[in-house]
């Protein structure tokens, strides 16, 4: 039987987080289909196992379908290959080169999956078995057949100044920032491939950017400036809360006095939206070093490792409160546009560690951090699928980026008391709390463990928060409508508040709408792939819309008025920020259902401003650094869109640098 690594099926993330699975039948069909039969397909042999020939057989991926080609003798499958396919880059390419040559190599079906790619394992499975049944096998039987057993490797054991813990961005950052300052790093990553749940987002990095704000035209409004005066006049929790609220005020006092109508935004609001979107329980000086170092991280991304930026867009993302999202610049970087720019920062900063000499073990689970007498983290011990072990020693310190815990169903049941019961997350397989274990035996605090974000834009059959036409726009431009067709919640407010009015409804899903007002020619291909997979459907009037969603053609259109009404005359019944813009008037109109979905997990290892880790008694743990998911402090009870890049970045580099310090 085969064996899947993955504590929840349905939303492993095999490849992109802008993915979701298609439920379309495996089907088969022989090269004599679309040749000539007498070309492809020998006459069969009697007592054969196989009808001799080429077959080609078809399954549901994770982007879409997998295709693959099987060529058969009569007694033997002699080759396997994936001939088309949509999958992720890097994410899937493990199990697209692997499970071909298994199936080939064992004669069997009964492949383990890939750990990380688990549907695009069973994809390619499926589909080898439609091209079988066509070639005559008896399909029970060799999924059956006993795999053998991999052989066990030689135990492996060096030495580097850093170990770092997690090939993440997080991870590969510390790498980066380590190798820069001149330290010798080996990173540790338990899956086959590196990037961890940084690889599957659409790679959002929210940063106060005032330049790039003028040089886009975005213009202040009244509402968007009564949300800074009002967070100005709240009374403070704390001290670092006041002296923050001080530093905004000075802020938005020199650009009232500029004269200029361009949107306000420094790294001192950033932070201030920060802590007051996680509820106000952050930790301040943690979420202003957060918030000013992403602004150096960007010069750092940009300069230093290469990664490419859009220059002339910036975008306010769902749930992200404030328009200072940069975007990954895809055509640039891939040739295309998309929603998976993540990839790009772990593929740019694993090629700038290694360029510098760091050196990086994928198949290396960590399963203890190492410590001399006095306490001081002093390395790590990693067990690979073959049974042998990595064992590093580290000159200077180890740091942990091993991501956070959404895709462990129980891990989020027991830390949100029971409250979170769905197994849905829009996060990497790997996301599964392994750090927690790891840090805990080393007397590490945690904070906000109980913290866990829903995500109101899921993909009811997989969780995955993209695939739906109009996510590469800012949440202004939308509006979400319940199966009655009606408006229920502002659009541009935090996930939370969100997610919790989305669960009020009926079935717990609504509808995103937007029109075609603000996309580009350049999206065309992907619109229609989108309306193809059944992700999103298109009208030309928003009573089709409604006919093909199967809401009240009535209820929807008034709906719509109401809400263009209100953006125009600077009224929203529910509240959000009003801008003649963000109509929807423009057709063709777009409709894609959405669900709520574990995304984000705000709790995690304390750590202080320089990402020391620190223990139960407030002290910090010597040598031992952590960043990016697996902390907490910084998102408070609720991450805003957009910043988790930053975060992990920030922190990464935080860490790398000052673990190399040492």
């Amino acid at each position: 039987m085969r064996k899947v690594f993955s504590s929840l099926l349905a939303c492993a993330m095999a490849v992109s987080v802008t993915a979701c699975a298609s439920t379309s039948t495996p089907v088969a069909t022989t090269a004599a289909q679309t040749e000539q039969a007498e070309e492809t397909t020998e006459a069969p042999v009697q007592d054969a196992k196989y009808k001799a020939g080429t077959y080609t057989g078809k399954a549901a991926g994770k982007n879409g379908d997998i295709t693959v080609e099987v060529t058969v003798s009569d007694d033997a499958i002699t080759e396997v290959k994936v001939t088309d396919h949509q999958e992720t880059e890097g994410i899937s390419d493990p199990a697209i080169s692997d499970i071909p040559d298994a199936i080939v190599k064992n004669q069997s079906l009964g492949i383990d999956a890939v750990s990380g790619a688990t549907i695009t394992s069973n994809a390619i499975l499926a589909a080898v078995e439609a091209a079988l049944t066509e070639a005559g096998a008896d399909v029970d039987a060799l999924k059956n057949v006993e795999v053998a057993a991999k052989e066990a490797g030689e135990d492996i054991e060096e030495t580097a100044d850093v170990v770092v813990v997690g090939a993440g961005g997080a991870g590969l950052a510390a790498a980066a920032a380590a190798e820069q300052a001149g330290a010798s790093v080996i990173v540790l990553e338990k899956m086959p491939t590196i990037g961890g749940n940084s690889a599957l987002g659409e790679g959002t990095y929210n940063v106060a950017d005032p330049e790039m704000l003028e040089l886009t035209g975005a213009k202040t409004t009244p509402d968007l400036e009564k949300e800074v005066e009002d967070a100005l006049a709240e009374t403070p929790k704390n001290d670092d809360h006041k002296a923050l609220i001080e530093k905004v005020k000075k802020d938005f006092d020199e650009w009232k006095a500029s004269g200029t109508d361009t949107l306000f935004d420094s790294a001192n609001w950033h932070a201030l939206q920060t802590y007051i979107g996680g509820g106000e329980i952050g930790d301040v000086p943690l979420i202003e070093t957060y918030a000013t170092g992403a602004v150096d991280a960007y010069k750092w991304l940009t300069e230093d490792i290469g990664v490419p930026f859009k220059t002339d867009y910036i975008f306010m993302a769902v749930g992200g409160k404030w328009q200072r999202g940069h975007q990954i610049d895809l055509e640039k970087a891939e040739g295309k546009e998309g929603d998976n720019g993540g990839r790009i920062y772990t593929n740019m900063l694993q090629e700038t560690a290694e360029k510098l000499g760091a050196k990086i073990y994928t198949d290396a689970d960590v399963k203890e951090i190492l410590k001399d007498d006095s306490g001081r983290a002093t390395g790590a011990v990693a067990e690979r699928s073959d049974g042998s072990k990595i064992t590093v020693h580290a000159n200077k310190g180890v740091v942990l980026a091993t991501g956070g815990f959404a895709a462990n169903s129980d891990l989020v049941n027991k830390y949100s008391n029971g409250v979170i019961t769905t197994t849905r997350t829009s996060c990497a397989a790997s996301s599964t709390g392994d750090g927690i274990a790891l840090a805990e035996a080393l007397g590490a605090n945690f904070v906000d463990l109980d913290q866990i974000q829903v995500h109101p834009l899921g993909d009811p059959v997989d969780g995955c928060v993209a695939e739906f036409v109009g996510n590469w726009l800012g949440a202004q431009y939308y509006v979400y409508v319940n199966k009655e067709g009606q408006r229920f919640v502002k659009e541009d407010g935090t996930r939370y508040e969100m997610s919790m009015a989305e669960l009020q409804q009926t079935d717990g899903e609504m509808y995103l709408i937007v029109d075609s007002s603000q996309i580009t020619d350049d999206r065309q291909d992907q619109i229609d792939s989108l309306i193809e997979k059944g992700r999103t459907v298109k009208a030309d009037t928003i009573e089709e819309l409604a006919e093909k969603i199967d809401v009240d053609p009535t209820t929807l259109k008034e709906t719509i008025d109401k809400y263009n009404e209100g953006m125009k005359n600077g009224k929203d019944e529910f509240g959000k920020a009003t801008s003649a813009e963000s109509t929807i008037e423009k057709a063709p109109f777009y409709a894609s259902i959405r669900t709520t979905t574990v995304h984000h997990t705000m709790g995690g290892v304390q750590i202080d401003s320089d990402a020391h880790v620190i223990n139960k008694d407030g002290d910090v743990i010597p040598g031992l650094y952590a960043a990016g998911e697996f902390t907490g402090g910084i998102h408070g009870n609720n991450r805003l869109g957009g910043n988790a890049y930053p975060d992990i970045i920030t922190f990464g580099r935080i860490a790398g640098t000052n673990v190399a310090a040492e």
